[in-house]
């Protein structure tokens, strides 16, 4: 399906911008008014982060606000969770205070974990409630991301599983860079099972053997190696942005250019957050993580 009128239509975006000609949420809504079901999915799949971001927040507070911007209620969220725990205590048959008939009975009756959830929301709650020590703060939202990345490269649209393979790529090799300079192994924490991931398990080179197969590492160990915390995320971005237009060059009138303005969107919708007002805190909240994970990263 192409989309003539609306990409013609649609304002020019730069990424030093200070404003965005749309909200993300009206955006979405202007999209789904006009778009296929199958293009809807693609959408739908790109908003899941507000719901990772959700999904973080909660296991971290019961209480945290949720962004309006995810799929997912407060009420789905909380049932996910609570479903994985009971799984783990019906696995253990040991926290549970009821005894283990009557537990085992109520286990069996339960409502079933929710099918519309993205899958590997089940296998990260299991995680962050096991408590492996070694994942803590900053690096618990590069792990969910990195799950993210590696299931929406699973879609049947190229363009997206280009995106996510981007991502899941940049993820990884921050990850690996971090590791390395706290003198650790990184192989444990590197997910998926594209080439780069392979490549980066299977090395200690100092490029980690990707210099050759992978063009964007030399740029993503410089941007790395900044002192500025928060520079080195929109620098990321920036990086980002520029593979969007790249890829989307001959691309004309298709979803793959209507998602490419979403993309862009919410990165510039995050970063107009940071700088206002009611984004202080969390601007604040974000350099204090950053800054911990920079002394401390992957938990170690």
């Amino acid at each position: 399906m192409h989309y003539y009128h609306l990409i013609a239509g649609l304002p020019d975006l730069s990424y030093d911008d200070d404003k965005t000609p749309y909200r993300v949420e009206d955006f979405k809504q202007q999209l789904y008014e006009i778009m296929s079901k199958a293009d809807k999915k693609l959408v739908h799949d790109l908003f899941l982060k507000y719901d990772n971001d959700n999904l973080l927040a909660f296991l971290r507070n019961e209480e945290a606000i949720f962004d309006s911007k995810g799929a997912f209620s407060h009420k789905e969220i909380a049932h996910a969770v609570q479903y994985v725990r009971d799984e783990i205590n019906q696995n253990n048959k040991t926290t549970s205070p009821l005894d283990e008939e009557t537990f085992t009975g109520l286990w069996h009756r339960k409502k079933p974990f929710n099918k519309k959830l993205p899958p590997y929301f089940k296998g990260f709650i299991s995680d962050y409630i096991t408590g492996d020590e070694t994942l803590k703060e900053m690096f618990w939202e590069d792990r969910l991301a990195s799950l993210y990345y590696d299931y929406l490269g699973q879609s049947k649209n190229q363009f997206v599983c280009n995106w996510a393979e981007l991502n899941l790529n940049i993820n990884n090799v921050m990850i690996a860079l971090a590791c390395r300079r706290n003198g650790k192994t990184h192989t444990p924490y590197i997910v998926g099972n594209n080439a780069i991931a392979n490549t980066l398990r299977n090395s200690n080179a100092r490029d980690f053997g990707l210099k050759e197969v992978f063009p964007l590492f030399e740029q993503i160990r410089r941007i790395d190696e900044g002192t500025n915390l928060i520079e080195k995320e929109q620098n990321i971005d920036r990086l980002r942005w520029e593979w969007i237009e790249e890829e989307n060059t001959f691309k004309y009138f298709t979803i793959e250019q209507v998602i490419a303005y979403l993309l862009k969107l919410q990165m510039m919708e995050r970063w107009m957050l940071l700088n206002d007002v009611k984004g202080k805190q969390i601007f604040k909240d974000i350099v204090n993580n950053l800054k911990k994970t920079a002394l401390n990263p992957v938990g170690f």
